[in-house]
């Protein structure tokens, strides 16, 4: 994330920190609840448009356990809610660090994962997810960038068949 202008390093850094919180809350909390536990599995095994309320309801797991948590409440919506919505899709929040600016980390499990995370990039939801998180913090706004021809060629990496040569070059 690219922040304009930049938070101070000592906000920065504390964002960081309430994002790994964050993070491990959930990590936790999806290896000890059967409901939460119970919920990603009919979220994940049967995926169809009627289980927006299962999603919801995962959500708001999540929420009471960030709340619970004492992560701060102006974080917390918004951090459920993306939680929730990469676990559905094998998105995984792995890592968050202080770079040129805040770096955060995401391990995809499935090349439509990797497709899925780039969607949520190019359409804007990463974008408002992390600006409604960093203005619950400080007033300043948020640029979330991934280039995307260097996406575009990662995921034409992943997908390609495998031990076939993948050349940048032109022909």
């Amino acid at each position: 994330m690219d922040m304009n202008p930049p938070l101070p390093g000592t906000a920065e850094q504390n964002f960081i920190d309430e994002l790994t919180r964050a993070h491990r809350i959930i990590d936790q909390l999806m290896q000890t609840s059967r409901d939460v536990i119970g919920l990603i599995h009919r979220l994940t095994e049967n995926p169809s448009a009627d289980d927006l309320t299962t999603a919801d309801q995962l959500t708001n797991e999540f929420e009471a356990a960030l709340y619970q948590g004492g992560i701060p409440p102006g974080l917390v919506p918004s951090l459920a809610y993306m939680l929730a919505h990469n676990v559905i899709r094998g998105i995984r929040m792995v890592l968050t660090r202080q770079g040129e600016s805040i770096v955060v980390y995401f391990l995809c499990k499935t090349v439509k994962a990797h497709y899925d995370l780039g969607q949520m990039i190019v359409s804007g939801f990463m974008h408002a997810v992390f600006d409604a998180a960093i203005q619950s913090v400080a007033r300043t706004t948020v640029d979330v960038y991934v280039r995307a021809d260097e996406f575009n060629l990662k995921l034409l990496c992943l997908s390609s068949p495998q031990r076939k040569g993948l050349s940048t070059e032109p022909r």
